[in-house]
């Protein structure tokens, strides 16, 4: 049994519910919560089949590459099961935000760099960003890191990425900043900035993208629900 299929033993155990009331947030109604478990229970089944049929591979029939494709293979299904349950909780009840928000950063940029490229994360969460709020946050922080993997830091060998989250009295912020290439002005204009968009523009707020010194830094500011 791998990790990842140990994991999704005990994922269905904690009910979505009790994770939405602790942390401030209201529950979904009762049809969307039960379409949320029946996904969830369906994501663990396919995974854990995927990982099975992995498993009982005879590694001593592969070549070296092909072990290699297959460990890379199975990391890489575990990388994006990390990603998606931060993201939604697609095979367990999210976590506390800042445990959602560090899982997510650490498996994208895993998962999008190069296997000998080195990355530093620097993530920093300050103040309790509001429950209405951690969805938007969350995604459009799996956008602003995949840019700048993908692009700012495309073919370099080592690289850094700052991920702040504020939450002040009015408004959350939150900020990625990578020391990469840059953007061109097609990146500048791309889905990924539009999405980013599209995301703040739901709570009232804004996103941006633009170059600071040797970096790039990506943005998006917003206001603080009033209840």
């Amino acid at each position: 049994m791998t990790p990842l299929q140990a994991s999704f033993d005990h994922a269905e155990r904690p009910l979505w519910t009790l994770a939405m009331h602790a942390a401030g947030a209201e529950p979904p109604p009762a049809g969307d919560e039960l379409a949320l478990r029946l996904l969830r229970h369906h994501t663990k089944n396919t995974l854990q089949r995927i990982l099975s049929e992995v498993v009982l591979i005879d590694g001593s029939r592969l070549s070296l590459e092909s072990g290699r494709l297959l460990r890379d293979l199975e990391r890489r299904i575990m990388l994006s099961a990390a990603i998606s349950d931060a993201l939604f909780g697609m095979t367990g009840a999210p976590r506390p935000m800042e445990d959602r928000l560090r899982s997510l950063c650490n498996g994208t940029i895993e998962l999008l760099g190069d296997p000998d490229q080195i990355v530093r994360l620097d993530l920093a969460v300050g103040g309790e960003c509001p429950a209405r709020l951690r969805e938007t946050v969350l995604r459009a922080a799996n956008e602003m890191l995949g840019n700048a993997v993908r692009h700012g830091l495309h073919e370099r060998m080592l690289g850094r990425i700052i991920v702040r989250l504020v939450t002040g009295t009015r408004e959350t912020r939150l900020t990625v900043e990578d020391d990469g290439w840059g953007f061109c002005s097609a990146r500048e204009e791309g889905e990924g900035l539009g999405l980013t968009q599209a995301l703040a523009e739901q709570h009232g707020g804004s996103s941006s993208i633009r170059r600071i010194g040797d970096g790039t830094r990506a943005e998006m500011i917003l206001p603080n629900p009033r209840d």
